[in-house]
């Protein structure tokens, strides 16, 4: 009774004190708004821990515990430290605010925190800690940004709490003796600052995983910047901190080396809000993102989500550095001269330091040509402006046009008596080349190469070899692309019973029944396939190889690559379409998924040296949500020390991606093809449109289709549109539908196929040169046949045969200067035109 007496007194007593009320009325509330959030977000991406479907603790992979046992405890206690100190000497104004800034702060820590606990497992030869902490905290804004929304909410509730109730008797707490030290917390970020954009800032912005969407000047203080832009970025973020901090003094005259820790690492919150804010507002100007010809959009939306979330991911951590060196240095504080010459000449020397960048392509000592098709490459870029472009052994320009064939593909089947895809012949081949097409992208299973684990499946590879030789037989490169589609059709649930607006997964393809590991959750979706818990949990096992799932898929593209060594018409391997964001994004869908395209890289380039064959290229995308919203945080650049990259995102813009739901367009059909030029060249490899395509009336499509080619032939690449046919009983064919397919349709109640409609097929078959000596330097073609191409190569390149496609009838009319024996064959569905070129030459074609 006694003991129940004294902690019930404890308790009023501590309800008494003000800043304890604030305190533990903030973790209160904020622990309600995320339970609240986990239980009604059915996407998963609003709600900080968990979400619909998606428990907020789970059994197996860390990335399953680590927010809640790793990331609460530091979002809590960098809320509750900071709120107890503020509203110890503030009015409750002032404890709302530093609330707010507090819980955004908290935010970013608990996401690096939580982060880089999930990757730790991972460290080895295909990630070093370095890189997972470094990533864990530059992408560690974009969760802040959801605390940004909450923040309000349990600020109210701290301010509230601090505003009203008991107050302690008089004299009661404790007063710091010492007067607010300025300048010495200001000397210290000056410090910081400049180490920090040499180190963990370095490729905070360029070069980093959303490097890409920082185009023109940019207000950034990192090292990868230019000498203005770099200053630009200090001065903000430093006016931003400074200001913060006299206010601040102003509210708290006495303060002690714990208080002023905090203070600065919760001004440097708001200066890199400030600072995010500054970059968003420049990034959002006409002049910041101009792309030639591009059609209206909100990309502004884009750039200032992605500047603000750096930034603030940015003033958290370098605050809490800034905190730390505080703190240690506390005793220090009166040698203000030497340590501001110190930050002085750090910030003076960054700007020339600069930051490293990833390896390009080496140079192709070219060969002579085999008189055959010619084993590709990834020919480096000859300048800073350029992409590295796709090429052949004999140093000639390659560019790949042609369609993705997915009938080889193992979808889920609803109804066992229709079928998914149609059996591919020679006709389609013999077609596709009539329309000129040079490549294709043949989309396997992992659920046909490997149905047990284990064992893989001889019937199914030689249905690729046929494939390929099929392709090999009309001059048509195969990409042999890992297709998957939220997960594999295990996922299948039509009985599950959903609610809160969300559906059952019907089942796509991709992985064996084995390899789905979905631990319980639910098999829901909202918006889209890809955000049902279950998929996301299916990803996020195989990101951290769970029981070596990821393990076997490498082993598995070992086997394909070790069977297609010695085949140059294998352009190269696409490692996996659409990667899921996983559970933890954008750990899962960046990081990881930069392990895992490491990991899969380094077991083909040994099978291939195994099988005594050269290198062929390796195609890797950015997450799904590159397609469905023009832009993703991507591995960083430099996740692989390989060097023939080609990236190849899906630029659905226009088209199918998330936002045209909504009746908005982020990116543009040319902006999205321009970003993911700029992605490109900071990856130093070449660049492929893996998937694009269109899917309603072709005759109101088909001006978008044309926008598409116009935008891609200015950069002078290929792509492969989607798709060429497929069955009825594709999940991607409704069930009532008509019609299955997109440029080949197929009636369902007759079976029969339509050819490809002109709105489509015209822009598709446009003429281009499929190869070409040295370098493209432009390009424009219509889809009458009409061509003009300007080049520049070698005066004695080692093969000066320029090969060009150019649709039609009529033999086309040659205008060409530095082209010797230029002539015209006919072949079927067109021309294709041929020439040795040396030197600068021009060839223009016309109908």
């Amino acid at each position: 009774m006694i003991r129940n007496t004294l902690v019930a007194g404890y308790l009023r007593s501590l309800w008494a004190v003000p800043r304890v009320r604030a305190a533990a009325a903030a973790v209160v509330i904020l622990v309600a708004v995320m339970v609240a959030a986990a239980v009604s977000d059915p996407s998963g991406l609003l709600a900080p821990i968990g979400g619909r479907g998606l428990p907020m603790l789970g059994s197996g992979g860390v990335f399953r515990w680590a927010p809640l046992v790793v990331g609460l405890p530091v979002l809590l206690v960098g809320t509750a430290v900071p709120v107890a100190l503020v509203a110890r000497h503030s009015p409750a104004r002032w404890v709302f605010v530093a609330t707010w800034t507090a819980v955004i702060g908290a935010g970013a820590w608990a996401t690096a925190a939580s982060g880089f606990a999930a990757a730790l497992p991972m460290v080895g030869p295909h990630l070093s800690a370095g890189s997972a902490l470094a990533y864990a905290l530059s992408t560690s804004g974009f969760a802040a940004i959801k605390f940004i929304l909450a923040g309000p909410l349990v600020a109210a509730g701290a301010a509230l709490a601090a505003r009203f109730g008991p107050r302690p008797a008089s004299g009661a707490g404790e007063a710091e003796a010492e007067s607010f030290p300025a300048a010495f917390p200001m000397t210290v970020m000056v410090a910081v600052t400049g180490l920090a954009a040499i180190g963990p800032a370095a490729h905070w912005w360029h070069g980093g995983p959303v490097g890409y969407s920082f185009a023109g000047f940019v207000v950034a203080p990192t090292a990868a910047n230019s000498v203005f832009g770099f200053l630009a970025g200090a001065v903000v973020f430093l006016a931003v901190f400074a200001g913060a901090m006299w206010m601040t003094r102003r509210r708290l005259p006495q303060a002690g080396p714990l208080t002023v820790s905090v203070t600065v690492a919760l001004a440097s919150v708001v200066a890199g809000l400030g600072l995010g804010a500054v970059e968003a507002v420049v990034a959002a100007m006409p002049w910041s993102n101009r792309v030639s010809g591009a059609g209206p959009d909100q990309w502004w939306f884009a750039t200032s989500l992605i500047s603000v979330a750096t930034g603030v991911g940015y003033g958290a951590v370098i605050g809490l550095l800034g905190a730390v060196v505080v703190a240690v240095a506390w005793p220090l504080r009166s040698r203000l001269v030497p340590v501001a010459v110190i930050g002085v000449l750090l910030l003076a020397l960054v700007p020339v330091i600069g930051a490293s960048a990833p390896a390009g392509p080496p140079a192709v000592e070219a060969v002579a040509a085999s008189g055959g098709m010619e084993y590709l490459r990834v020919l480096p870029a000859r300048t800073a402006d350029e992409l590295a472009t796709i090429g052949d052994v004999t140093g000639r320009q390659v560019i790949l046009r042609g369609v993705n064939v997915n009938q080889l593909i193992d979808y889920y089947l609803r109804d066992p008596a229709v079928p998914a895809t149609q059996p591919l012949t020679d006709g389609d081949f013999e077609q596709m080349a009539a329309m000129g097409f040079n490549v294709i992208r043949l989309g396997l299973s992992w659920s046909r190469l490997e149905p047990q684990r284990g064992t893989f499946d001889e019937s199914y590879l030689r249905q690729i070899r046929a494939a390929v030789a099929g392709a090999k037989a009309h001059g048509i490169y195969t990409v042999l692309d890992l297709h998957e589609d939220a997960w594999g059709n295990a996922i299948a649930r039509p009985s599950e019973r959903c609610g809160g607006g969300t559906t059952p997964t019907t089942g796509w393809d991709g992985a064996p029944a084995w390899a789905t590991v979905t631990d319980g959750t639910a098999h829901c979706q909202f918006l889209a396939r890809d955000l049902a818990p279950a998929v996301a949990t299916a990803f996020g096992n195989f990101y951290t190889d769970r029981d070596g799932i990821q393990s076997e898929l490498v082993r598995t593209w070992a086997f394909v690559a070790r069977t297609f060594a010695d085949e140059p018409a294998v352009a190269g391997y696409d490692l996996l379409n659409e990667p899921g964001i996983g559970a933890n994004p954008p750990i899962s869908s960046g990081l990881l998924l930069g392990r895992y395209y490491d990991a899969a890289i380094t077991a083909i380039r040994r099978a291939e040296r195994d099988a005594g064959g050269p290198a062929h290229l390796a195609f890797f995308e950015p997450s799904v949500l590159w397609s469905g919203l023009g832009f993703d945080a991507a591995p960083a650049p430099g996740f692989t020390d390989d060097r023939q990259l080609v990236f190849a995102p899906h630029p659905y813009s226009e088209s199918i991606s998330m936002d045209q739901g909504l009746g908005l367009t982020i990116a543009s059909i040319e902006r999205n093809l321009a970003t993911s030029a700029r992605a490109a060249r900071a990856y130093k490899s070449a660049l492929w449109f893996g998937e694009w395509g269109w899917f309603g009336d072709p005759a109101v499509d088909g001006a978008k289709v044309r926008r598409f080619a116009a935008a891609q032939d200015r950069l002078g690449v290929g792509g492969a549109f989607w798709v060429w046919r497929q069955g009825c009983g594709s999940p991607e064919t409704g069930a009532d539908a008509t019609t299955s397919g997109n440029l080949v349709a197929v009636n369902c109640r007759t079976g029969e196929s339509t050819p490809p409609p002109a709105g489509f097929a015209e822009p598709l078959s446009r003429a281009f040169p499929r190869a070409l000596p040295g370098r493209l330097e432009s390009l424009t073609s219509s889809p009458g046949g009409a061509l003009r191409i300007t080049a520049s190569a070698a005066d004695d390149p080692a093969n000066c045969l320029v090969d060009i496609w150019v649709p039609g009838e009529r033999m086309p009319r040659l205008t060409v200067t530095g082209v010797a024996d230029a002539s015209s064959k006919q072949v079927t569905g067109g021309w294709r035109i041929t020439g040795c070129a040396r030197g600068a030459y021009t060839v223009t074609a016309t109908p």
